[in-house]
């Protein structure tokens, strides 16, 4: 089976210039984790839940991700002994950080027609959760952990019950 016959074709993206409040929001209200960062229609890198809590981390240690941007405020208040005041500009500070700034500037990528096994050994290997499918620089689609489980669930009760 090709990654093609199994990827997302319509993919969110974001441009560089994209705040990490806009990558969080999008996060949240489009329920991804993760999703391909394009420039000038080619894929300039990636961005994932796990770099916005590495770049929270280093902007305001003593605040933690959430995928709740708006409960996001009322933990950083919670677990910060800092004055509301102070702690609302540290938030603000890092949440007019650029995508640019802090994306995977050059991920690993499969293009349309790669198996999916490939795509599975690249997870595996790069413990990445998602792969951007790409044909000549642009993004055609994005394939996760999930789809290929999925995938390959259906080939398995596809080979089952045809033995049966």
């Amino acid at each position: 089976m090709k990654v093609k016959d199994i990827m997302t074709k319509k993919v969110i993206t974001f441009k560089p210039d994209d705040t990490l409040h806009k990558a969080l929001e999008t996060f949240t209200n489009s329920r991804i984790s993760g999703a391909p960062v394009v420039k000038n229609g080619k894929l300039a890198g990636l961005i994932t839940e796990l770099d916005v809590i590495k770049v929270i981390d280093i902007y305001t240690p003593k605040i933690h991700f959430t995928s709740m941007p708006h409960f996001f405020l009322v933990l950083a208040g919670l677990k910060s002994r800092s004055k509301t005041s102070e702690l609302k500009k540290k938030v603000m500070a890092a949440s007019k950080l650029k995508v640019e700034d802090f994306m995977t500037k050059e991920p690993v990528t499969l293009e349309p027609n790669a198996d999916i096994m490939e795509a599975a050994r690249i997870i595996d290997t790069y413990k990445v959760n998602r792969i951007p499918i790409v044909e000549d620089g642009k993004v055609k689609g994005i394939i996760t952990r999930n789809d290929i489980i999925k995938a390959v669930a259906r080939l398995e009760l596809s080979s089952f019950s045809k033995g049966n």
